[in-house]
C-alpha cells in the first residue's frame, strides 16, 4: 500500500478546474509515461519469475563400428527437466514483487512531486498577478495625483519638483509592476509546457480557470497549519524507499541462498540396444544432481555478499531516514515562520486603510495634504498589502519544499527556484 502524506498536496478543498488540469499535467507528462513502462517492464519480468524449466533431451550412442557413425550398436534419447526447488521459486517471486512494488512507489513519487509543482507555479503566477494589479493601482493613484499637481503647477500653485517627483515615482511603479506581470507570465507559460502535449487550447482555459480558484483562494482562505515533523517522517515516501530496499536486500539474500541448493534433474527415455536375435528396445531411467558446493568457497562468498547488501541498505536507510528529519525540521519551521507573518497582517488595519485612499487623494486635492504625505501614505500601504501577497507566495513555496522532501523528491524543486526568485525583489 503506498503512503499517504499527512500534510494535503493543494492545501484547500479540491476544485474541478484544479482537478482537471493535474489530470491533464500526469497525463502528458513524459517522466509520468517513462515510470509507467518501467512498471509494465517489472511486471512482465514477474511473470517469468519461478516459472518451470525447459526441457531437456538427451542422445547417446555406443558400440559403434569403427568410424560408422550411422550403425552404433546401442542408441538411447531421454528427456528431462531440472526440478527447481520450491524455495528458490518463492524468492525469486518476492524479489520480483519487490521490483514491481519499487517502481510503483517511484511513481507515486513523481506524480505527487507533479501536483506539487503545478500548485506552485499556480500560487506564483496568481500571487504575481495580484502583486502587479495592486501596482497598477497605486499607479492609478498616483496618476489621479499628477492630474491635479499639472492642474495646481499651470496656474503657478505647484512646484515643478513635485511633477518631477510623480513621475519617478510613476516610472518606479511601473518597473515593479512590469517585473511581477512578467513573473506571472513565465509561471504561466510553465504550466501551459507541463500540458504541452494536451490539446493547447482546453490547457489553456483549464489554467487561467485554475488560476481564478487560486487567486479567489489566496483572498478567502488560510493555508493548512503544518502537522508534526514525526508523522510527516513516517509516511515520506523516501523512508518508505528506503525500507523497501531493505526488504528487496533480504530477497535477493534469500534467492541466493535458495540457489545453493542442489537441482534435481530426472530423465526418462527409451534405448536400441543390439541383443541374441538382433535390435531390442527398452526404457531407460535417469537422475542427475547440481553440486553448487562443489565450487570451492562458493558458498561462503554468497553469503557474505547478502549479509552485507542488506547492512549496507539498512545503514542508507537510516540515514535517509536522518537526513529526511533533518530536512523536513528546517522546511517546517519555514512554513511556520511565512503562516506567522501571514497573519501578523492586520486584515481590519489593511481594509480600512484601503478605503481611507480615496479621501487622502481628495484632501490632497483639496490642500488638506501634502504631495510628501500622500506618496508616503500610499507607499506605506501598497508595501503592506504587497507584503501580504508575497508572505502567502513564499509560504507556499516553503509548503512545496516541505511536501517534496517529505515524498522524496525535493530535488524536483529546482526548476521552479528561477521562476520564483524575482518575486522577493518586489517586497520593497
Amino acid at each position: 500500500m503506498l503512503p499517504a502524506l499527512a500534510l494535503p498536496l493543494r492545501g484547500q478543498a479540491s476544485s474541478p478546474a484544479t482537478e482537471r488540469l493535474h489530470a491533464r499535467v500526469l497525463a502528458a507528462s513524459p517522466v509520468v509515461e517513462t515510470q509507467r513502462a518501467a512498471i509494465a517492464v517489472a511486471e512482465a519480468r514477474r511473470g517469468l519469475a519461478g516459472l518451470d524449466k525447459p526441457l531437456i533431451v538427451t542422445a547417446g550412442a555406443e558400440e559403434v563400428p569403427g568410424v560408422n557413425l550411422l550403425k552404433p550398436g546401442n542408441v538411447r534419447i531421454g528427456i528431462g527437466r531440472d526440478l527447481v526447488p520450491r524455495a528458490r521459486r518463492t524468492a525469486e517471486l518476492a524479489l520480483a514483487d519487490e521490483a514491481i512494488m519499487h517502481e510503483r512507489l517511484v511513481l507515486h513519487t513523481l506524480e505527487q512531486a507533479l501536483t506539487i509543482h503545478t500548485n506552485r507555479l499556480l500560487a506564483t503566477s496568481a500571487g504575481s498577478s495580484a502583486i502587479a494589479a495592486r501596482f497598477a493601482a497605486e499607479d492609478s493613484l498616483l496618476g489621479s495625483a499628477e492630474e491635479a499637481v499639472r492642474s495646481r503647477f499651470s496656474v503657478g500653485d505647484a512646484r515643478y519638483v513635485d511633477v518631477l517627483r510623480l513621475r519617478t515615482e510613476r516610472l518606479r511603479v511601473n518597473i515593479e509592476m512590469q517585473r511581477a506581470q512578467a513573473d506571472a507570465r513565465i509561471a504561466f507559460r510553465q504550466i501551459i509546457r507541463l500540458v504541452d502535449g494536451d490539446s493547447a487550447s482546453g490547457a489553456a482555459a483549464d489554467v487561467r480557470a485554475a488560476l481564478a480558484e487560486e487567486a479567489t483562494r489566496a483572498t478567502s482562505a488560510m493555508l493548512a497549519a503544518a502537522p508534526a515533523v514525526d508523522s510527516l517522517l513516517a509516511g515520506a515516501n523516501a523512508v518508505q524507499l528506503a525500507s523497501q530496499e531493505i526488504t528487496r536486500a533480504r530477497a535477493a539474500q534469500r534467492l541466493a541462498r535458495a540457489q545453493q541448493q542442489p537441482v534435481l534433474t530426472p530423465t526418462i527415455g527409451f534405448q536400441r540396444f543390439t541383443g541374441d536375435n538382433g535390435f531390442r528396445f527398452g526404457p531407460t531411467l535417469g537422475l542427475s544432481i547440481s553440486l553448487p558446493n562443489s565450487v570451492r568457497g562458493s558458498r561462503g562468498a554468497q553469503e557474505t555478499l547478502g549479509i552485507r547488501e542488506v547492512a549496507f541498505a539498512e545503514a542508507r536507510g537510516r540515514a535517509t531516514t536522518a537526513r529526511i528529519a533533518i530536512a523536513l525540521a528546517a522546511a517546517a519551521d519555514r512554513y511556520e515562520a511565512a503562516q506567522a507573518r501571514i497573519a501578523s497582517f492586520d486584515a481590519t488595519l489593511l481594509r480600512g486603510a484601503r478605503e481611507e485612499r480615496e479621501a487622502a487623494l481628495a484632501s490632497y486635492r483639496s490642500g488638506g495634504l501634502t504631495l510628501l504625505e500622500l506618496l508616503d501614505f500610499e507607499r506605506a500601504l501598497a508595501q503592506a498589502e504587497i507584503a501580504r501577497m508575497q508572505s502567502r507566495i513564499d509560504a507556499i513555496d516553503a509548503r512545496s519544499d516541505l511536501l517534496l522532501i517529505a515524498i522524496g523528491a525535493d530535488e524536483l524543486s529546482e526548476p521552479i527556484d528561477a521562476s520564483r526568485g524575482a518575486h522577493k525583489e518586489n517586497v520593497r
